[in-house]
């Protein structure tokens, strides 16, 4: 016998018999009261959705807008901004969206898979939406849409992608370099190009960017560059640069790594570059006068044109020791070529003296095959530079465009930290940054 068959007994005239989850009724007077319920809900789905008896509902209010979706346009943004730049995005949003609605900024994730949320709001009386568009670090080319979230009213509505730039903001104008007008050895002025007096009450993040990547000192005792208050600062007419002895370890290394030293870095990556030019800093490094401590200005390469360090070059034309504090120890970084010192043919490096607890020019002059660096106005080394084999042309590695860097760090070997020694903050005051061309 079939399990799933079965034979029905009689049951009285009108009575209820069910099959499943179908509830029938014997006859068709039984049926009314199941109209009136499915009348009443109805009338409650139709109350609910804003539909009344002998109305028209409104656009925004539909029964069936749950099955639909915002149309959501991009009405303007930025096209092109410099890196760490913010801006905003004005979108507008359609029915069945509504004042209130929350709309999010969305960027593509790294070689356009997945995304993230950069921005959230909500939109006005008019659907319409001022979206913040943080900054970004790097140079690039970056993809963008606005997006309304699914509801229980609508399905996602998004806008058509859109790209941001990232590029270098353009080159100072009519910068003055304080009123300085240097000549070139044949008599001609440099042109000012680009000029920081540190005038201000906060850095000029247009133009400078704090390192937060780099560490300085020991394997067993090292600093982190820190974008901090206390390693970074401007007032007073300079910029303090400082290397600090915190109190307990933060993990303010980029690794996540944890110490309790960190110090401050600027530097003009990605903002402002040049090739060849006049360079000078007037600092005023930390009176120190036992290991701990390095202080350095350099350039560092735009790109690694001629191949990984010291290939492409580098140029530190003040590197100062709190171990040996009386003097500055200029060097360049490349593949050297056949050295001559009668001839200042490939001489990289020098010994000057400075003034010990007082301001100095420290600064070079950086021409096609030459470079000079000064140290208060005079020659500490003079270098006719070519490369071993002349195998990066005649004015390599030094002819493509390189970037500054300011920092007070950690000593390294030789120059170790000792706590016992060293106080809690060192500190470097930079008074100007001038560059001519």
């Amino acid at each position: 016998m079939n399990p799933h068959s079965r034979i029905a007994a009689p049951r009285p005239h009108g009575s209820r018999r069910t099959v499943g989850p179908v509830t029938r009724l014997g006859n068709r007077h039984a049926a009314r009261p199941l109209a009136r319920s499915v009348a009443t809900l109805v009338a409650a789905i139709a109350a609910a959705c804003g539909i009344l008896a002998g109305s028209v509902a409104p656009a925004h209010a539909g029964l069936f807008d749950f099955l639909t979706s915002p149309t959501v346009t991009v009405i303007s943004n930025p096209g092109q901004l410099a890196p760490r730049e913010s801006s905003q995005v004005i979108v507008r949003a359609s029915a069945p969206a509504r004042p209130g609605t929350v709309v999010n900024l969305v960027t593509a994730g790294f070689l356009n898979l997945g995304y993230s949320v950069v921005g959230t709001t909500k939109l006005d009386a008019n659907l319409e939406a001022r979206l913040p568009l943080p900054g970004r670090d790097f140079l690039g080319s970056y993809q963008y849409w606005a997006q309304v979230p699914a509801t229980g009213a609508h399905q996602e509505g998004n806008s058509a992608r859109f790209s941001v730039t990232i590029a270098s903001p353009p080159k100072p104008v009519s910068p003055t370099c304080g009123g300085a007008n240097p000549t070139r050895p044949d008599g001609t002025p440099w042109r000012c190009t680009y000029n920081d007096e540190f005038d201000g009450t906060s850095l000029d993040r247009k133009w400078w960017r704090p390192q937060t990547a780099f560490q300085t000192g020991t394997s067993s005792r090292y600093a982190c560059a820190a974008d901090r208050p206390d390693t970074i600062s401007v007032g007073g007419g300079v910029l303090s640069l400082s290397l600090v002895e915190l109190p307990t370890p933060v993990a303010a290394c980029a690794n996540n790594q944890t110490t309790r030293f960190v110090n401050g870095q600027v530097m003009h990556y990605q903002t402002f570059n040049q090739t060849y030019g006049k360079y000078e800093v007037r600092a005023r490094v930390s009176s120190l006068r036992s290991p701990g401590a390095q202080t350095s200005f350099w350039l560092w390469p735009n790109n690694d044109t001629y191949g990984p360090w010291p290939a492409s070059g580098e140029i530190d034309f003040a590197e100062m020791y709190s171990s040996a504090p009386d003097n500055v120890f200029p060097y360049m970084h490349y593949l050297l070529g056949e050295n001559d010192p009668k001839t200042n043919r490939n001489v990289p490096g020098a010994v000057c003296p400075i003034s010990f607890g007082d301001w100095n020019t420290y600064g070079m002059e950086w021409r096609p095959g030459q470079i000079k660096i000064l140290v208060n106005d005079q020659v500490c080394v003079e270098n006719n530079y070519s490369t071993v084999g002349g195998v990066q042309g005649q004015y390599g590695p030094f002819d493509k465009p390189f970037y500054l860097n300011l920092n007070q760090a950690m000593g390294t070997t030789g120059n170790e930290y000792d706590p016992n020694v060293v106080p809690d903050k060192v500190t470097t005051q930079i008074d100007y940054v001038r560059v001519w061309q």
